[in-house]
């Protein structure tokens, strides 16, 4: 085979394409630009996230601010932030969807307006149980609407750099999370909770500028009918593993955002220095995305194995913050759950990209946060309900850190799945057939698993064969399967 000219090859394999004509499909679309107007598009995702992650990161405080105001117990006051969370998730097949057919630019926009809308009827509630609609529902699906198609308008736009753009994006989560929690607290500290309400609505309205700037890519716009036909049965082994596993992460992901401030609080400290605390965790996770946003764009970095890091040393903190009597160390913990924080979001989109392919990630990403909300919204009453049980937080984020390595045990559960088989399976006939033409010659490609893999022009000879989506030949891009290990 060494002895064949790439043009020989390539008839060899168009020959067998003949007689296999629905095993081989090219693929002429152009390349995500990888750069560009995808900068622009990077920061209205930013924006995005400012607004309405930073927000629902803030949650302690408000929940905080709610037991102040309506004297109610913990556990039913934390189901109007569990509420809003869990809508977010929620509505992600909805958002997704709905930017697939109509474009993200007009669903940001009209997500703009519901959540600022959810917010502004909030400022009007007299007692607790409207918040669940307007805060917790409303609120929710708007910021859902604007979260999401932000995420899947990233995939399209890059593909080399899609770890380092959606770092990027999320430090704007941070960044809200840093700005949201210590303005808050002074608005409701001067004006009371209503009238915070009604300014963080107009705040929110805002959001619509974003949407101004998601201008979709000519490629993906004229290839959206077909890749909805696509979309098939993305139920494999690989991809129910990865929601399973964070899935059961979700149980306890929201408890550090809604009780740590008033945990700070119950150790009798302040609530100036308490509300603090999630500006400590914002400015870990703007350095936790960036960081690893950066470091997993290196084809050596194993992406799956450092989101189980970050899982791992999250329960490990949870657990030694329950013993913490000095806000030094409380202050620590909040910083260190940012920075593995920042690193498990920015990765979860792109790890789901890489498990489900390019031709299925907005599906994909849209029922994968869809399924996350249901244990999202158990985990803070829960945590509220072991507070009012036990008078002890610290039952509760001893219970956090035991679910956490749960998760990230069911996590290494994909170290044996057959990757390759419910990749070709999840592709479909988009795939090509193991021989690959006018592959790269001297290439190392990586699949996004860090493994490194070369084409089958250098006649490597290797045990394993592994699929990867897309590989750079001449200027152009096409689906390629078979490469094999370096």
């Amino acid at each position: 085979m060494s002895d064949m000219t790439s043009e020989e090859r390539c008839h060899e394999v168009s020959e067998e394409d003949d007689q296999q004509a629905d095993t081989v499909i090219k693929v002429n679309h152009k390349p995500p630009p990888d750069g560009g107007w995808g900068w622009v598009v990077c920061l209205g995702a930013w924006i995005v996230n400012f607004l309405t992650v930073g927000q629902q990161n803030a949650a302690g405080v408000v929940y905080s601010a709610l037991l102040n105001e309506y004297s109610t117990k913990r556990g039913e006051t934390a189901w109007v932030a569990s509420l809003a969370a869990s809508m977010m998730y929620l509505f992600a097949a909805v958002g997704t969807s709905l930017a697939e057919r109509f474009g993200s630019r007009l669903v940001v926009i009209i997500g703009s307006f519901v959540s600022a809308s959810g917010l502004l009827a909030s400022s009007f509630a007299t007692t607790l149980t409207p918040l669940y609609g307007s805060y917790g529902i409303i609120w929710g699906l708007g910021a859902s609407l604007g979260l999401f198609p932000s995420l899947v308008i990233l995939t399209t736009y890059f593909r080399r750099r899609l770890a380092l753009a959606s770092g990027m994006a999320l430090a704007g989560a941070a960044c809200g999370t840093l700005v949201y929690g210590p303005v808050i607290q002074l608005l409701v500290s001067k004006y009371g909770i209503s009238v915070t309400f009604r300014i963080l609505a107009a705040v929110q309205s805002l959001m619509f500028m974003s949407g101004l700037l998601f201008r979709p890519v000519e490629s993906h716009k004229a290839c959206r009918d077909r890749q909805r036909e696509n979309n098939g049965n993305i139920f494999k082994k690989a991809y129910v593993i990865w929601v399973a596993s964070l899935c059961v992460f979700m149980l306890v992901f929201l408890v550090p955002f809604v009780h740590l401030v008033r945990f700070t609080e119950d150790k009798g400290i302040n609530t100036t220095k308490a509300s603090l605390l999630t500006g400590y965790m914002a400015f870990g996770g703007l350095t936790g995305s960036i960081a690893f946003g950066i470091a997993c764009n290196h084809p050596k970095f194993n992406r799956l194995k450092v989101c189980q890091l970050s899982l791992l040393l999250i329960a490990i903190s949870s657990s030694l913050v329950a013993r913490a009597n000095k806000y030094v160390w409380i202050c620590v913990y909040a910083f260190t759950f940012g920075v593995f924080d920042g690193c498990y979001e920015m990765l979860v989109p792109v790890i789901t990209r890489d498990i489900a392919g390019p031709q299925r990630v907005a599906h994909a990403i849209g029922l994968l946060y869809c399924m996350m909300a249901f244990p999202k919204t158990l985990g803070p009453p829960i945590a509220g309900w072991l507070f009012d049980l036990s008078n002890d937080y610290s039952v509760s984020f001893y219970v956090t850190s035991a679910v956490t390595i749960i998760a990230t045990a069911v996590m290494f559960l994909l170290n044996w799945v057959p990757l390759h088989k419910d990749r070709l399976e999840m592709e479909g006939n988009e795939m090509h057939s193991p021989k690959i033409t006018n592959g790269p010659s001297h290439e190392s490609i990586c699949d996004g698993f860090g493994i490194n893999l070369r084409s089958e022009a250098d006649d490597f000879v290797t045990r394993r064969w592994l699929p990867i989506y897309w590989v750079e030949s001449r200027g152009e891009y096409e689906y390629r399967e078979k490469l094999t290990v370096l």
